[in-house]
Order: structure tokens, then sequence, then C-alpha cells
């Protein structure tokens, strides 16, 4: 085993949460050591974008370039990744959701040990560029999406938000749209699947993928079935049940 010092990127527009965090680091976790401080994103993006460091420390709230776009535009990262943040609801509840760390400021000694010992321990994942990924999609701004899909008749344009779920039928698939509307897909429901946004859309059944919002109750069962805001009840497998309600959990 190496006794190296893990090396650490601090950004952050404010100075004094730089100085702040810094001196904690160097105060309170000597096995880091603090190899750069940026207050400028765009600074920071150059510099990851050819050395990657042991931890990246990165704040959210930042003018022009915040942390999750930096992320975006850094793209692939190789750092353990600990996020800065004055309270925040809907972030905090995002990155908990794809189970990545945070600190909250002002920081506290105790929260920052414990955020880089299980940073570090999730950097070994081989999944944690696709939470990375998953949480930039779940933080993007929400917009009006259609996607074109083959029907009988020719192409159809559809508005995302009007799908309560798809239905596999062999190599078919249904798409329940809003005013209890049928639209005949000849595409199987994997295919559909790629067009649908992952954030808002699960497969809960081998035949069945519904909209989450559209979900008004879950009850229990084997696998227990849930309840749309128009009555219809789907049926969920036993192993998509878990993740089901962790997804509801969150929304």
């Amino acid at each position: 085993m190496t006794n190296e010092p893990l090396t650490a990127v601090l950004v952050d527009d404010e100075e004094h949460c730089t100085d702040t965090l810094a001196w904690m680091l160097g105060e309170y976790c000597p096995s880091v050591k603090v190899q750069q401080v940026f207050n400028d994103p765009a600074a920071a993006l150059k510099y990851l974008q050819h050395d990657s460091p042991d931890l990246l420390f990165l704040d959210i709230e930042m003018p022009v370039l915040n942390g999750f776009d930096l992320l975006k535009a850094l793209g692939k990262m190789k750092s353990a990744l600990v996020f800065t943040t004055a309270y925040d609801e809907f972030a905090i509840k995002a990155i908990k959701h794809n189970a990545l760390d945070y600190l909250l400021k002002p920081v506290d000694k105790d929260d920052l040990r414990k955020a880089i010992d299980k940073a570090c321990d999730r950097s070994k994942d081989v999944d944690l560029m696709d939470r990375v990924g998953s949480l930039l999609q779940r933080m993007a701004p929400p917009a009006v999406q259609r996607i074109a899909v083959p029907t009988r008749e020719g192409l159809e344009m559809l508005d995302v938000d009007r799908i309560l779920y798809a239905k596999a039928d062999d190599n078919y698939t249904e798409l329940h749209v809003d005013g209890a509307r049928k639209v005949v897909v000849s595409r199987t429901l994997k295919d559909i699947e790629h067009d649908l946004p992952a954030d808002r859309f699960m497969r809960i059944h081998l035949s069945y993928s519904v909209a989450l919002s559209r979900i008004h109750k879950y009850v229990r069962g084997t696998g227990g079935y849930v309840v749309l805001a128009n009555g219809e009840q789907l049926p969920v497998s036993r192993s998509n049940k878990d993740e089901l309600l962790r997804r509801l959990g969150s929304h």
C-alpha cells in the first residue's frame, strides 16, 4: 500500500469558501494534499481536461458555468467527486438519488472526513460515471420533448408529456396517451424505451414501461401493481419492485 497523500482540486467561485475548505483539509485531513484551487470554473475545466486529481470538490452554484455544467463539459472523469453546496433541496435530492456525495456549507469537519472516505470508496465503482450522467440528466431543465413513432399510417409525432405508459404487443408497442387514446407503433418496447427519457419512464414489468409522474399509488403484492391517476392498473414484476419504490420515493 502507498502512503502518498490524496491529491485534491477545489472549485468554488467564492474565494473565502475555497480558503476555508483548504484550511480544513490541512487541519483535519492530513491524508489529503490540495493540488490546485480554482475560483473560476472555466479555468478549472481547462485544467481538469488534462489532469485528474484523486478528489474533486466541486461547488454547484457558480455563475456562467455551474458545477453540473462543468461536469457535462468535462465528460469522462476518474476523480472521486464531492459536491459542495449551500442548501438547494432539489439539487441535494438529485445527488442523493444518484448515490453521490456532498458537503453542506458551512462545512463540518466530521462531515468532511466522512465525505472523503465515501467518495474514495465510490470512485472505484465501475458505474460512477453512469451515476454522474444520470444526475446531469436529472438536473437538465425540463423541456417539451417529442418523439417520432412509426405507425401503420406513417409517422406520428407525440409529445412525451402526453404518454402515460407503453405496453409490449409482440413486435409492436401500444403507447397509451392522454384522452384514453392508444397509438400502435411498429417497434418493440425495447426500441421505444431508447426514445423515452430514462429519468421519467421506468420498465416496471416485462410488458410495461410507465411515466413515473402518472403513478397515483403503488399497491403491495408479490410484485404488486401501480394505479395511474386515470384509475388504470399496471402490474409490477417482483424483480422491478425495489427499484420502482426507490424511484417513487425520490420523486
